[in-house]
């Protein structure tokens, strides 16, 4: 038994509807006018910002604010994410007795049309049935699949955000992510000297062979339970013929503490120095991609979570997690941000689904969320 507020049927059409237009990273014109053209003709105010044209996308993030919205008073946002991982413009969406699903020769979409449905459907029915709840508005990012670009360049200080709630964890509606790993890159070039691979090979340092002597030393994969390292790219060389001078390894490290990054990357950084010592060169560079966030079990939005959770039935299951998401982006705003689970199960693959009652479940958490939530 579902929610008196939530009529299944609509939310469904909603998710079908929403899923079969693409919207690629960085390319999701198509989907935010959807959107917003729902929302608008229901009496929603959409503000699109300025982060297509700082991203060079299609589109901006839309804000999307219920009437009777109050920047003056603590905030609360809902938000998920516009773009796919890959084209639904073909999906044919396949309606099970207890799940929705592609035909198989594409993505559902789940990632993260679950979310951007059941946002647009709490927008629709606080807006027409004029429902009392906490100050909120919704925002719809871009280009989250391509490194959480949209959040990053999202500007709240207007709208006195206090706590900021994700939809898109793949897992059940009940789990969510209570701490979530950061994730930092690298990139190491070796350099070496080339010649003749068959005329003068003792002239030439090969930097095949410096990357592969760096990289033997490393310990790559789970280094603990906090801490993970991969190598996933390397290139260089040009012909058989030609001893290398420059090659190129990208990777990176993840881990649920920002001193536990940079400790790994000063390791890593040292140990491929120690293979081109008196043979070679190295340059190596490091980038943030996303920070980490922990929250302690007793801070108010986890607080705020748990007691939606149960207030919809579900048993709260706080989760540590190794996948960023707009979550990291917000937390290290100094927003508290919390990444709910919605069930777009086996995400960014030709099986993903989500069961219905997911789906419908996902909807009664936002709206409890408007009721239990502190906003501080």
């Amino acid at each position: 038994m579902s929610h008196p507020l939530i009529e299944r049927e609509r939310l469904i059409n909603l998710f079908t509807r929403f899923a079969t237009i693409d919207g690629l990273s960085l390319r999701e014109r198509q989907i935010a006018d959807e959107v917003s053209a729902v929302l608008r003709g229901a009496g929603v105010r959409v503000l699109e910002d300025s982060a297509g044209t700082r991203l060079n996308g299609a589109a901006g993030n839309l804000l999307c604010f219920p009437p009777g919205f109050d920047a003056n008073q603590p905030t609360i946002m809902l938000t998920a994410h516009l773009d796919t991982v890959l084209p639904t413009a073909k999906l044919k969406p396949v309606r099970e007795e207890v799940r929705i699903t592609s035909d198989g020769t594409t993505i559902l979409g789940a990632d993260n049309r679950v979310g951007v449905s059941v946002l647009t459907y709490l927008l629709l029915a606080v807006t027409e049935k004029k429902l009392p709840c906490k100050n909120f508005f919704v925002a719809f990012t871009i280009a989250e699949e391509v490194g959480l670009l949209g959040a990053s360049t999202i500007d709240l200080s207007l709208y006195g955000v206090q706590s900021i709630f994700v939809f898109d964890c793949s897992r059940t509606p009940g789990v969510y992510i209570r701490e979530c790993v950061g994730l930092s890159l690298f990139k190491a070039r070796f350099v070496g000297k080339a010649a003749h691979a068959g005329v003068a090979p003792e002239e030439g340092v090969n930097a095949i062979a410096l990357a592969g002597a760096g990289i033997a030393d490393l310990q790559l994969g789970r280094i603990d339970q906090d801490l993970t390292v991969n190598i996933g790219k390397i290139s260089g060389g040009e012909a058989t013929n030609v001893v290398p001078d420059k090659v190129d390894i990208e990777g990176e490290v993840r881990s649920f503490s920002p001193k536990r990054i940079q400790e790994q990357l000063g390791l890593i950084e040292r140990t491929l120095s120690q293979a081109v010592i008196g043979r070679g060169k190295l340059v190596f560079e490091t980038k943030v991609d996303f920070p980490p966030y922990v929250h302690s079990h007793d801070s108010p939005i986890i607080r705020d979570v748990e007691s939606a959770l149960k207030a919809v039935g579900l048993q709260p299951q706080p989760i540590r997690y190794t996948g960023g998401s707009d979550a990291n982006e917000y937390n290290a705003k100094g927003i508290p941000a919390v990444n709910l689970g919605i069930g777009a199960q086996k995400p960014h693959t030709f099986e993903e689904f989500v069961l219905i009652e997911d789906l419908v479940k996902s909807a009664e958490i936002a709206f409890m969320l408007l009721q239990h939530s502190t906003g501080t």
